[in-house]
């Protein structure tokens, strides 16, 4: 027994995910309810709460819409009620061409959740693992299966026994759905999904340690020596050593809800047996603030697990709003971040982007005369690339010199090392952390490609009419080289107008310098610095 143990902890240990330091929180849009702002609020929402990632429990078009062209990365999902029609690849292959293709990669969508806790359902069950095989052969039809990831949600509640840490094991009762599950996890690289809620473990556990406020160890693993200081990290290594007990090679996982509810009584259904602490007591504001505040801090500062420390933690706070109809114990229709009339229920700083990235802007403490003469310096002198504030390009509206002078001294501030001294302009000029683009005015920054590099793709607002126009000119009077957007060939699938616009918007941009000029197709294209390749499909 100690030789088995010895090796699984071996292999925990030694097959860390290749992941850089510092983690990503998202949160989770829920839906459940019929008092919500429109998708195009909720767009503007996260942007200005700097949450960059998201999770929905469908494929709602107009969510998907209002997040194109964004830098949000999104989680998709399946609902338990729709895992029978995928049972079917007809089915299955028409969803990926209706709710995926007409969006991506305008709308960045990283993975699909199929299903929802489904060893909690016995109809749902079985039904998971044939369902996210056909969503994976629907997504390889189309070149995207390297691109979007498929796995499926689970509660904390397949484990059947996560203390101490080192001795998590999965609840044997849920092999038929496991066995399956994480085969196709390790086949497809996909990682696993699971929900923690620390805060149904206060009955046993103090309420420091589950709001991460521990000054000192509340415990440690008798079998690795691992120093826990809160009960967050205490379950995700259970789940952890209980993947690893199951299969040789690492899974990287992704904490799909956690959270924390601001008020309620009753108990949760993902509530264990054993406990019997009143839940509904330590359901307030304040710890709620207090626990994701902490958790946030937790996840960022690149510190992982005991057991995986070297580990990126990727995260998803439950959720975005309050849900009115929400099934359940009062509590269910209370974790939310903000009311329905957009208001914070409390205060939370998110991250960002997570990149450290900054932009100079105008300031409009400036005066006219002294905008005026440093944007014509920036424009001049200082080379920036004003071509965008042109008449009929994409950043010439609002025409007002403040605009217009944020944009040239961005634009020279990110040529020019980022440093303060390139953002002065005579004290004209102020660094900001929130990314300044609006519409098809795109304020670009530093790329975050290791070399530097850049592309052009047509832009999910433009017409369809507008991007034909413009796909035709680059196709014909521009000379970009299209061959590969033709039938049979690499980039034809997704056989849709603004991968193809895309993919030639791309080739003319990188023949003629990789300016702005070469990525405006009268606005109907944007510069982005992830790379758009798919599959065999190459953006060179």
């Amino acid at each position: 027994m100690a030789s088995t143990f010895k090796l699984v902890f071996a292999v925990l240990l030694l097959q860390l995910l290749d992941f850089c330091r510092g983690g990503k929180v998202g949160v989770d849009y829920g839906m459940d309810a019929n008092n919500l702002p429109s998708p195009d609020q909720v767009s503007d929402l996260v942007k200005k709460h700097n949450i960059q990632y998201l999770r929905i429990y469908d494929s709602d078009p107009k969510v998907l819409k209002s997040l194109s062209n964004t830098d949000n990365e999104l989680i998709v999902g399946v609902h338990n009620d729709d895992l029978s029609k995928f049972q079917f690849q007809s089915y299955v292959d028409s969803w990926v061409k209706n709710s995926i293709l007409p969006y991506y990669p305008a709308t960045k969508i990283t993975d699909i959740s199929v299903g929802v806790e489904v060893t909690d359902s016995p109809d749902a069950a079985n039904l998971a693992v044939p369902a996210m095989r056909n969503v994976v052969s629907a997504l390889k039809k189309v070149g995207l299966q390297d691109r979007i990831k498929v796995s499926t949600p689970l509660s904390f509640g397949v484990l059947s026994k996560s203390y101490p840490p080192s001795d998590g094991a999965f609840d044997g009762s849920h092999d038929n759905v496991l066995g399956p599950l994480l085969d196709f996890l390790e086949e497809n690289q996909s990682p696993f999904m699971v929900n923690l809620y620390p805060f149904y473990a206060i009955g046993d556990s103090s309420l420091d340690a589950v709001l991460f406020k521990s000054p000192s160890s509340i415990f440690v693993d008798p079998n690795t020596g691992f120093s826990y200081k809160n009960i967050f990290d205490a379950q995700l290594d259970a789940v952890h050593f209980a993947l690893a007990k199951r299969k040789s090679r690492s899974i990287p996982i992704i904490v799909t809800e956690t959270g924390w509810p601001t008020r309620g009584s009753g108990r949760h259904r993902l509530a264990m047996a054993s406990l019997d602490n009143d839940d509904d007591s330590y359901a307030s504001i304040d710890n709620a603030q207090t626990y994701n505040t902490n958790l946030i801090r937790h996840v960022t500062d690149g510190s992982g697990t005991p057991a995986r420390p070297d580990e990126e933690l990727v995260v998803y706070i439950f959720s975005l709003f309050n849900e009115n109809l929400k099934q359940g114990p009062e509590t269910e229709r209370n974790f939310g971040l903000f009311y329905p009339d957009m208001t914070s229920v409390y205060n939370l700083v998110f991250p960002g982007k997570g990149t450290g990235r900054s932009w100079c802007v105008a300031s409009r403490q400036a005066s006219n005369s002294a905008l005026q003469n440093a944007l014509d310096w920036a424009c001049g002198p200082g080379k920036a690339d004003c071509s965008a504030l042109q008449p009929d390009q994409q950043c010439f509206e609002p025409n007002n010199l403040v605009s217009h002078a944020s944009f040239a001294f961005n634009n020279y501030y990110q040529k020019n090392g980022l440093t303060d001294q390139a953002c002065r302009f005579g004290g004209t000029g102020i660094v900001v952390y929130n990314d300044p683009s609006y519409g098809n005015c795109i304020y670009n920054v530093k790329s975050r490609d290791p070399n530097g590099r850049t592309w052009c793709v047509a832009t999910s607002q433009a017409s369809r009419s507008n991007l034909q126009n413009a796909l035709d000119w680059a196709c014909g009077p521009g000379k970009a080289d299209c061959s590969e957007i033709q039938p049979n060939q690499r980039c034809f699938q997704p056989d849709t107008l603004l991968a193809h616009a895309s993919f030639a918007f791309n080739n003319y941009y990188q023949k003629n310098g990789a300016t702005d000029a070469s990525c405006s197709f009268r606005g109907n294209a944007i510069k982005v610095d992830r790379d758009p390749s798919y599959g065999n499909c190459i953006y060179h």
